[in-house]
Parts: structure tokens; sequence; C-alpha cells
């Protein structure tokens, strides 16, 4: 039964009887929940008597972070019964009500669940590529469904400023989000028990700031340079009172637009460059006894959590803006390792933890799964040291090292009250347009869900890759898209064999292409101009659609690990490799994948028993990467 339950819940009594469910909804009872009735009205529950109970009857409210989302079912014969003590307690048991009616029929049993942490997030950022509504609906229900409770909303960057400000119109990109679009979003995620937090990245990420309103800077910004991704140096200018103003300006539109009581307000990668040299801005720092360009950053937080707070609400920012005059009113949300996660924690702060949940760093489910939010650090240096150790992650290897612990940190006094607020994984969308953003996110984030969800258990560990599997295969049957088929990778169906074999290179080896992944592992600077992609790049190549972590990749190394009969995977091996020049003639995009499609031939003789395995044959090749290669090495093994 566990098998379609992602989370697994605290607690699961289960009896041996099943009722078994028709088409057609349930006979609602006894509810007092709107939103529970509406839920629970999209599944097929015939035959079902359906009963819920909330004890707190403030229904129909905007959810907040202190709420109870704690519930508990109890299943017998033809009757359900869901008793919570708030709204969002019932609403994630109808997500596990949900997950059990998938299979065509309910256990009996007697389910008591609760979260471990109260912030459960996702970032989506719609800057880099913009994001259409009905793509951040599913999104929303997807969420639900798994139970997450925060959709973080990165807003601006350099690339574009996708919320209308209506004091400053003309910062608004062509494609952008108008009020009454977010008060909408706002209102259906609050149907699903999510809360929307906005993030408007100030002082950096700031070119499209500038080039609307280049007086906002202290020096003057290139247009041309939007397009490019990575940190660029454009930067608001704090010294002159009237951008000060601009930016309260729009926070406080951003703060009447989103009821939530959180306000994300960035504060990372600001490049020191642009304030070091400008005489008027190191005169004024120089003026309020500010030393260095950390010193402006935070003179400049301060001063925005001052106003923000203010407005009676709170404020989350990265971690490069912790400092020592930072208010411990302030979350942290830590992306920079555990170090940045540790260091806000013993500083005193409620801390986000979402470095190990980097969603466009291509990473498979069960590399995110090694890490939950609480962790010791002996714990996450051990997952860590995994990661480095996984043939799959090889060629990227001295990165993820480097990765573990870039990045200056100030010294911070150790102060009582700092803890673990909860986690958050991050799909930035450099590389992710609204077409694939459900699979690149979809196909790991319900195993993250997890572990924001529950404590670590050995059954969870020991069952996650079968129950992930178990509930992607079920999200059409419920009336969600089928990510994993959705939209197709490529037209041409005979090389399917080995599409399903491919995954994109991991950590940042797309962005920065090979040398460039050397260089900035040895802490080097890629400046955004070296890059191979820019926000105008068109993402229509098979690597662009390709899951992060393929399913079909996950089944075949089961059936590897469990020693079956892997002729069906062998024959369309050998079949693609037959096809692919035809498929070239065809389509000549797909001449980039000639060198997987050898290897993967190689492998159906590696896997007859005809070829010993090298792991050379699992790239990568440019981009690509087969994975499956690595099934059948031995671990430790450098052939």
């Amino acid at each position: 039964m566990e098998e379609g339950l992602l989370p697994l819940p605290q607690s699961l009594a289960i009896r041996s009887e099943r009722s078994p469910l028709t088409t057609g909804n349930c006979a609602i009872e006894a509810c007092n929940s709107s939103r529970v009735r509406q839920l629970v009205s999209k599944l097929e529950l015939g035959g079902i008597n359906f009963s819920c109970f909330i004890r707190n009857p403030a229904v129909d409210s905007l959810p907040k972070l202190d709420d109870d989302y704690s519930y508990t079912i109890e299943i017998r014969p033809a009757t359900v019964e869901l008793s919570a003590e708030s709204e969002p307690g019932a609403l994630s048991g109808c997500s596990t009500l949900a997950q059990l009616s998938a299979s065509g029929s309910l256990p009996h049993c007697t389910i008591n669940d609760r979260p471990r942490h109260p912030w459960r997030g996702l970032l989506v950022d719609v800057s880099r590529h913009y994001m259409e509504l009905n793509t951040l609906r599913t999104v929303i229900e997807l969420m639900q469904h798994f139970k997450l409770n925060v959709l973080h909303l990165h807003l601006t960057d350099d690339q574009a400023f996708r919320f209308q400000s209506e004091a400053f119109p003309e910062l608004a990109s062509t494609r952008s989000y108008s009020k009454s679009d977010l008060k909408e979003l706002i209102n259906f995620a609050a149907d699903h028990a999510i809360r929307v937090v906005p993030e408007i990245d100030i002082p950096g990420h700031a070119t499209s700031w500038l080039v609307a309103h280049p007086e906002w800077g202290s020096e003057p910004v290139d247009p041309s340079t939007q397009r490019n991704f990575g940190a660029l140096k454009a930067c608001l200018d704090p010294s002159k009172d009237f951008v000060m103003d601009a930016v309260r300006t729009i926070l406080g539109e951003v703060i009447d637009t989103f009821p939530d009581q959180y306000v994300h307000i960035g504060g990372d990668e600001v490049d020191p460059l642009w304030w070091n040299r400008s005489r008027a801005v190191q005169a004024w720092a120089a003026t309020r006894g500010l030393h260095s360009v950390r010193d402006i950053q935070a003179y400049f937080t301060l001063s925005i959590v001052e106003y923000i707070e203010r407005q009676d609400k709170r404020v989350v920012v990265w971690d490069e803006a912790l400092h020592e005059t930072l208010p411990r009113s302030v979350v942290v949300q830590a992306w920079r390792g555990m170090p940045a996660r540790d260091i806000a924690v013993a500083g005193g702060y409620p801390t986000i933890v979402s470095s190990p949940y980097y969603l466009d760093l291509n990473y498979h489910a069960e590399t995110h799964y090694g890490f939950w939010p609480s962790m010791s650090a002996s714990e996450w240096k051990s997952q860590a040291e995994r990661m480095e150790n996984d043939d799959v992650l090889e060629h990227v290897r001295d990165g993820i090292k480097w990765h573990q612990s870039f990045g200056e940190f100030p010294h911070i006094p150790e102060r009582s009250g700092g803890y673990i607020l909860g986690g958050e994984a991050c799909m930035w969308s450099e590389l992710v347009t609204d077409e694939i953003l459900l699979r690149r996110v979809w196909t790991r984030m319900p195993s993250i869900a997890e572990r924001f969800w529950i404590a670590p258990s050995t059954k969870g560990e020991s069952t996650i890759s079968e129950r992930l599997d178990a509930s992607l295969s079920r999200l059409e049957s419920l009336g969600y898209p089928d990510i994993v088929a959705s939209p197709p990778i490529h037209e041409c169906q005979e090389l399917q064999p080995l599409l399903e074999m491919l995954e994109p290179v991991k950590w940042y080896a797309r962005m920065l292409t090979t040398s460039g992944t050397e260089a900035r592992a040895q802490g080097e600077t890629i400046e955004s101009d070296e890059r191979p992609y820019n926000a105008q790049t068109l993402l229509d190549r098979v690597v662009d659609r390709l899951p992060s972590d393929s399913p079909a990749v996950r089944r075949c190394r089961s059936d590897i690990l469990a020693g079956r009969d892997l002729s069906d995977w062998t024959n369309g091996w050998r079949v693609q490799y037959k096809e692919l020049n035809q498929a070239c003639r065809r389509f000549s995009e797909l001449n980039e994948l000639r060198e997987a499609s050898e290897s993967l031939l190689k492998l159906a003789d590696v896997a007859d028993g005809l070829a010993s395995p090298i792991k050379d044959l699992g790239g990568p090749f440019g981009e690509y990467l087969l994975p499956i290669a690595f099934a059948f090495v031995p671990s430790g093994d450098d052939s």
C-alpha cells in the first residue's frame, strides 16, 4: 500500500480489508470546508461515504506559516472520516486520500500525520523565463498533492522584471504579471493550502531596473547585457535617496498585492565593483562609518527591513545578506552549502535550507533525497562524500567539491533563537521554459517533499525510488499532466530507446561548458558573455526536453540490480542504432546524439555479457549522459 504514498505519513496502521471504488464521486455526509469539498469532488470515490470534521472553524482563509497541517484519516468499509485541527490540515489529508485512491480501492487503515517543518517550499524563477499562469496553477496543484506549502516566486532579476508596478510601469518586462493576475494566483493557491511568497531581488541582480532607470545605478548599464546569465555587475545605488524611495514604493506595491506575512528581498551575489569605484558611494559610506561593500549592503538591507517590518511583515534574505547588524527577525535562506545553514542558525536566525535542493543542477532524486534540512554536520559531510564518489557525477566532481563550501562568510556572534524553519527547493530557469518546467521539477520534487514533511526512516529510504515511480505513473489518472511523457522529447519515436536513456550533464556543466566548469571548480569567475547560453537562446534541442532523472533509467537500473532479464532493454538499444542514420536524415538536429547512440549499442553487448563494462560508455557526450552505463560498473571500479 505504501508504494503510492509520498510523503510517507508519520503513523500508518493498516488492516487487511479494502473498499473497492467505483466511478463517480463519493457521498459527502458532512464537511464544513468548501475547499475540501472541491478537492474531494475531483476524486473517483464512488461507493464511499465521506465526512470531514475541522475543529478550528476558520475555513476559507489565507494560509499562514503557523497553520496546523496535521490530520487523521480513518478508513472503514465504504467510509472515510477525515479530521483536522485546521483547514490546511484537512487539505493535506485530501492529498493522502487522493494518493490512496489511485489504485482503485481504499485500504482500511488509520493515519495520523503532521509535518516536521512548517516551511516546505518550491522556488520558481519566472524571471529568466516567463512561466504561464496556467503552468503555475498546475505547479500549485502538484505542490498540494505532495504536501508542499510555500510557492516562492522569484519575480525580478537581471533578465526581466515580471511585476507590473503602477508607480513605475516602465519597469515591467513585455511578459509580466499584473496585480490582478497575481491576486487570482494567490487565491487559487490558498484553495490548496499554499502560501505565495514574492521575491524582489535587490540590490544586485538589478540590470532590468537600470535599463529602465539608469539613474538608479552608480554607472551606466549596457542594455545588451540584460540577456546574459550569471551574476552581472549592475546594482542599485544606495547613496541616492530617490533610489531608496523608489525601492520602498515598489515594495509597498508588492506588500499590497501579496497578503503573506513574508517578503523576500534577495541580497545575493552583489558585485562589489560599482560601489567600490564610485566616489559618490564611497563618500556616502564614509559619512556613515561603512568600511566595506559588506557594510554598505548591510546598511541598505537594514533600511529595507525596517520599512517592511513597519508594514507588519517579515523579511527573507539569501545568506549573503548575513551581517552582524542583520536583525534576528529576518529569515535567512541558506544556499551556499552547510556553512551557510550552520552560521545562520548559530547566529540566532530562522533558517530555510536550500543548498541541497537546487533542481537546475540536474541531480538525481536520490541525490537530493540524501539530504534533509535538519541533518547534523557529520551526516551532511557523509552525504557530500557520497556525491563526490557517485560515478554519474564524476564529470563534475571537482565542481561539486568546490560547491560544498564556496563563498566567504562574516563573523556572526553565536546567539540563541536560531532554528531550521524548513526547506525549499529552487528551480532556476536559465535552461527551463514554461513547456518543460513540470518535467524538470516533478520528476524529482516529490522525493524532496518527503524530506520536508517527515523525519528520515529506513523504510522511506529503502522504498523511495519505487514510490516515486508509482506516484509519477498515477498522476494522469488523478487528473494531472503526464509529466514523463508530455511533451515528447522528440517526435522521432524510433529513437525512443535512446532518448529515454539520456539525461543532461550535471551541476553547471551546461551553463559553463567543460572548460568553464573546470575553471569554476578552481574558484574562477566565468564572465556572463563567455557562457554558451543567454535569455535569447532557443531551448529546442533534445537535451532541453530531457528529464534530469530519467524514470526509464531508474527502472532499468532496478532490473540490473535485481538480476532480471534485460532483453527488452537491449533489443531496443540495438534497434535505435540501426534507426539512427535514417532518423538523422529526417531530423538533422539528432546528429549530436551519434556518439551516445553508439555507446548505448555497446552497452547492449555489456548487458548480454559479450563485453566488459567501462565508465566511458556513460559519457559525457557534449551535454548528454548515459547514466545507465554506470549501473554495469562495480562501485569503486575505475575501468
